[in-house]
């Protein structure tokens, strides 16, 4: 009798190699947009929190508040992008940068962007909480996902909350990758 030999021959191998290609394939996209949202919501959320934590910090301590975009943590930067980092300080002088910095936010991923609307590089709560001046729109959108952007509003009393961003705003905000 002779023994029969056990194992996988080489076509049955290839086949189980060609399903798991087709099933990354599939898989792959996929994720990479789960990852994209997850990382907006991500952004979104850190960035309402921290403009609410701002704005309680206003209100609590009687005195104005800045949140501003910060590569460094130490000085505001003076454009629209907060990608690179935002810091939250208080303002005794009111010059509109903070004397003191009580929080530092550190850099999203490469493919997000934070883009503040135009003329409004800086949010400042005044001790009463609210946010004086137009209403300032951080426009967040990946740009891996062209589809969808979300934007953190703040009111000019002060009120902070998420909306959906309209097509002009997730347009700058794709434009600031280039």
């Amino acid at each position: 009798m002779r023994a029969r030999q056990r194992g996988i021959t080489l076509i049955e191998m290839m086949m189980t190699v060609a399903i798991a290609g087709i099933l990354v394939a599939i898989g792959v996209p996929a994720l990479g947009s789960m990852l994209a949202r997850s990382h907006q919501q991500s952004a979104e959320g850190a960035l309402q929190a921290s403009l609410m934590h701002a704005r309680e910090l206003a209100i609590t301590r009687g005195v104005q508040t800045v949140v501003c975009p910060s590569a460094d943590g130490k000085h505001c930067s003076s454009d629209d992008l907060w990608q690179g980092g935002w810091m939250i300080g208080t303002d005794a002088d009111h010059d509109r940068e903070p004397d003191t910095a009580l929080a530092r936010f550190d850099a999203m991923p490469a493919n997000m962007r934070i883009v503040s609307s135009q003329g409004r590089p800086r949010v400042v709560f005044q001790p009463d909480g609210s946010a004086g001046g137009s209403n300032a729109q951080l426009t967040i959108c990946h740009t891996g996902d062209l589809k969808e952007a979300r934007a953190v509003i703040v009111a000019n009393s002060g009120r902070v909350r998420v909306a959906a961003a309209d097509a002009a705003h997730l347009s700058t905000c794709l434009a600031s990758a280039n």
